[in-house]
């Protein structure tokens, strides 16, 4: 016999400094909604409840929110709690009449020492010997995919630089996720769909049935055929080019840097004909039925769109889970095209 029809009601659990408020908060909650971003941008969390009979306290600046959030019951839905890590308090609001209390926090991953300049000298040096150095001085483990970890980088430019920024050249550098995650650094290609443990993210499909809202965009501003990169050879004291791409018809793209070698020119060039190809499409969803099991370079079909959309394939870029206090949960998911 099918199973009996169930209404959809959320649930969620938020702890403060390990110690559990759900029972506390949850008949004051008005909204709760956390964003998670691809990669050097922090995950952020915005609690709001109402206190009207003044008894509620404001949370100290730097405790430690941790939140998960899914579905008690409903048909056709995923049900658990999906953890979604752990937040650092650094701003709360008061706001009356209506009395009403705000709390915003970032994640916790990101440490105050990932914001400090230091310097660090890198020659010669592979990538998982880099990554591996960064996550070992900030307590992490290190999760990095196999086919990174043995690029070799001549050097990283002179001067202190803070953990955070390396890491932002260094993804930017190979078109890759570098983040922090539960812990663990991870750097792997973007659009790889690669969980904290390394392992491959399954492909989630969303029918068109399944959303409030849709909004496709195809860009074609700028089509390149090709990418170039100019190095400067030592030993002859040429210029000379490297190229990449050229599978598609359009104008070449040049890059304006003249690289130290035809190395670090040819991983410039391949990041950014990777990034071309992404941003050439991109949609944004509105789930009402809420997948908070969705989150940054999870990797999506689409089907019932058009047929241009379900042809592509798609990461998720950015994922925003919201839930209020009569047990309502939605998403608002941003796809790019992987390629």
């Amino acid at each position: 016999m099918a199973d009996a029809f169930s209404l959809p009601v959320a649930s969620w659990r938020v702890e403060l400094d390990g110690e559990d408020l759900t029972a506390k908060i949850n008949p004051r909650l008005i909204s709760a909604s956390i964003r998670e971003k691809r990669a050097e941008e922090v995950d952020q969390l915005d609690i709001v409840m109402h206190d009207s009979d003044g008894l509620m306290e404001l949370p100290p600046s730097g405790a430690r929110l941790t939140v998960s959030m899914g579905w008690e019951k409903g048909s056709g839905l995923p049900k658990g709690l999906v953890a979604k890590g752990s937040f650092k308090v650094d701003e709360a609001q008061w706001q009356g009449p209506p009395d009403h209390i705000t709390i915003r926090a970032r994640s916790a991953d990101f440490t105050d020492a990932f914001r400090v300049r230091r310097d660090r000298s890198f020659v010669g040096k592979a990538l998982s010997e880099i990554l591996g150095a960064i996550a070992g001085d900030n307590g992490l483990a290190l999760t990095l995919d196999a086919n990174l970890g043995s690029r070799v980088i001549p050097a990283l430019g002179p001067g202190a630089k803070s953990d955070a920024a390396l890491l932002l050249a260094l993804g930017k550098r190979f078109d890759a996720v570098a983040t922090v995650k539960a812990g663990r650094l991870i750097f792997g290609p973007v659009g790889s769909g690669m969980s904290t443990g390394g392992k491959s993210l399954p492909i989630e499909t969303i029918e068109r049935a399944a959303t409030a809202s849709a909004d496709y965009q195809r860009i074609e501003r700028e089509s390149y055929g090709l990418v170039t990169a100019v190095w400067h050879d030592k030993a002859s004291g040429e210029r000379k080019t490297v190229q990449v791409g050229g599978g598609e018809t359009g104008k070449p793209k040049r890059l304006r840097k003249v690289y130290a070698n035809e190395a670090d020119a040819r991983q410039a060039a391949q990041a950014e004909d990777s990034r071309i190809g992404r941003a050439k499409a991109r949609i944004t969803l509105d789930l009402p039925l809420g997948r908070p099991d969705l989150f940054p370079e999870r990797p999506i079909t689409l089907t019932g769109f058009k047929s241009e959309v379900d042809a592509r394939s798609w990461i998720v870029e950015e994922a925003e889970h919201s839930m209020n206090g009569s047990g309502g949960l939605k998403s608002r998911l941003a796809l790019q095209a992987s390629r």
